[in-house]
């Protein structure tokens, strides 16, 4: 897709602080190999708040941050990975109650950890047909991965342990800070199996009490290939993650020289490096995988959090292009290719509440 007039007019974020790597170490929640292999710091880890009630507090700052704001919204996206609320429960409308936003279409998004970047897509598609009193999109995602059927700190592959925030994006086609050159989304369905493993299909592993274990899964996926003589898990991934981005890069009409900075899932350093910044052929430099060690993976947050950052530490300016990649259970690869345009002055001053 190369949308024509899709910008980023406000973002927003909201973290909690970070509870530091080494201590969960001694706690004996992380692995101490493990923790010296991935380079993580900490990792942000919220309380009792809601992720809705978090998605609230960065749709606040992203709207503040609109021309427009709350009531030129016609449209809510919220996505979400984890748990929400309650069950059969819409966090799209109770973000929307809670922003005041009235006579205005929205759902909630279930892509996992692509639930922005798709929202993103979304967006692009529903721009041109939304009313013209009302003509933005706002995208919401946040969750909070304290539960007692899920170890966060043992929840992925090298490096990638969940961590909990929020992002929120106001989308409109009247010029922002950033615009939408492309965006290529596509599922390899061949890996579908990973995020499942052997778990039945029912009844769903929450409502029977059992514990949510994505690397066990993962691994009895890469058992089962092995078995069938599939593909190798890895390459394979790796493959697909730097097919899409590449894809991406040529719709937009660039070289990968010509991105500033590749904006991907916070992981270790040698996932980013073989997944995206070699196939790209990019030093690790052009990756925030540096800043990503003291947030954790935060779902579908993570290139909001990173653009936020990059944003407000001054290391954006028009003209840059930036790749926004995003992997999540299907599998499931987003590639957006953004162009700075005009930095707004609230780029410049410290990131309330993102940090």
């Amino acid at each position: 897709m190369k949308p024509e007039n899709v910008f980023l007019t406000g973002l927003g974020c909201w973290m909690p602080a970070g509870y530091p790597a080494s201590e969960a170490v001694a706690a004996g929640l992380y692995d101490a190999t493990v923790h010296a292999e991935s380079g993580l710091r900490e990792v942000r880890v919220a309380g009792p708040e809601s992720p809705p009630e978090m998605a609230v507090r960065a749709a606040r700052v992203a709207l503040g941050r609109s021309a427009g704001g709350a009531p030129a919204i016609g449209t809510v996206l919220h996505g979400a990975t984890f748990f929400q609320g309650p069950e059969m429960w819409s966090p799209a409308a109770y973000v929307m109650r809670e922003l005041g936003i009235e006579g205005a279409g929205g759902t909630e998004l279930r892509n996992g950890c692509n639930s922005m970047l798709t929202g993103l897509q979304l967006a692009a598609a529903l721009l041109p047909h939304q009313p013209a009193e009302r003509p933005d999109i706002l995208l919401t995602t946040a969750d909070n991965f304290n539960s007692p059927l899920f170890n966060r700190w043992d929840s992925g592959p090298m490096g990638v342990i969940a961590a909990d925030a929020a992002s929120a994006v106001v989308v409109g086609a009247a010029g922002g800070f950033a615009r939408v050159d492309a965006v290529v989304s596509r599922v390899y369905p061949e890996y579908e199996g990973m995020a499942r493993g052997d778990e039945p299909l029912f009844p769903p592993t929450g409502s029977a009490g059992r514990r949510i274990d994505t690397v066990g899964r993962a691994q009895q996926f890469t058992e089962n290939a092995k078995r069938a003589g599939g593909v190798n898990l890895a390459d394979g991934l790796a493959k697909a993650c730097s097919d899409t981005a590449l894809a991406a890069v040529e719709e937009a009409g660039i070289k990968p020289g010509d991105l500033r900075w590749v904006l991907v899932p916070n992981g270790d350093e040698a996932t980013t490096r073989n997944t995206m910044m070699d196939p790209l052929g990019l030093d690790v430099s052009r990756s925030m995988w540096e800043f990503g060690r003291g947030v954790g993976h935060a779902s579908s947050s993570d290139q909001f959090i990173a653009l936020d950052h990059l944003l407000h530490t001054g290391q954006l300016d028009a003209g840059d292009h930036v790749l926004l990649f995003g992997g999540a259970p299907g599998w499931s690869a987003v590639a957006v290719i953004l162009t700075v345009t005009d930095p707004q002055p609230w780029t410049t001053t410290p990131a309330g509440g993102s940090s």
